[in-house]
């Protein structure tokens, strides 16, 4: 009697440890994967920075060289916007990107003939210029490094005065300049909507004729070769 009653205590403990073991446990869910960063979309922003340029004028009269040669360097604040539109494959990123500036570059010279006999002044100034260009890029961990080229246009004003023996006489030039543009940046992502960048960019507006014409003088040529450089930071806001 004994041993049944020993046999049947350890039978239903044995029972409940098997039990306990077939309990469910409770499955770990997996960590949520973090969202990846694209940059393909549609954007828009702003920028800020600043550009130095050259104009190079060289004179000359028909049938004769060139009498004279004026470098006018031109700086100033830039500022203006972008609209532009990405597409990323793997880590390639390719797009395109038009923008339009304000531009507060300008600068002259002034030429005094000796003992005050005579006086010249020769001021240049760029208002505005814009690009046109594409962009093929790397992109890794939120971080995008690009290559950018295209066509870019600008605005070239120029104002230029002189006197001697009592007279004088000033002319005023506006003209719309075509030429290329190439540079490079880097830009970082700051949230899924929000990106911030930092740009390089040359642009070379090439050599274009024009002529001045003073009263009782020959007809004076002006060849100006414009380049600009541009340095400017930038937020963008992707769709």
């Amino acid at each position: 009697m004994r041993a049944l009653l020993i046999a049947a205590m350890l039978t239903g403990s044995a029972g409940a440890v098997v039990a306990a073991d077939l309990r469910p446990v409770p499955a770990r869910l997996p960590p949520p994967m973090q969202a990846v960063y694209t940059w393909t979309g549609f954007y828009l922003g702003a920028n800020v920075g600043g550009g130095w340029s050259t104009a190079n004028s060289e004179f000359s009269t028909a049938g004769f060289p060139a009498f004279a040669n004026i470098d006018t360097h031109m700086s100033g604040v830039i500022a203006g916007g972008q609209v532009g539109y990405n597409w990323q494959s793997g880590s390639w990123v390719i797009g395109v990107e038009a923008d339009f500036q304000y531009s507060g570059m300008k600068g002259g010279i002034s030429a005094p003939c000796p003992a005050g006999l005579c006086a010249a002044n020769f001021d240049q100034n760029m208002p505005w210029f814009g690009t046109a260009r594409g962009r093929l890029g790397y992109a890794s961990a939120g971080w995008l490094i690009y290559a950018t080229g295209g066509y870019a246009y600008a605005r070239l004003e120029t104002n230029a005065s002189a006197s001697a023996g009592g007279l004088s006489a000033s002319v005023h030039r506006d003209e719309s300049r075509s030429g290329w543009t190439v540079g490079g940046g880097i830009e970082a992502a700051l949230s899924q909507n929000w990106s911030a960048k930092v740009e390089y960019l040359y642009m070379d507006f090439g050599s274009r004729d024009s002529s001045w014409v003073f009263t009782g003088l020959p007809t004076i040529t002006d060849s100006t070769k414009l380049h600009s450089n541009i340095v400017r930071g930038g937020v963008n806001y992707r769709f």
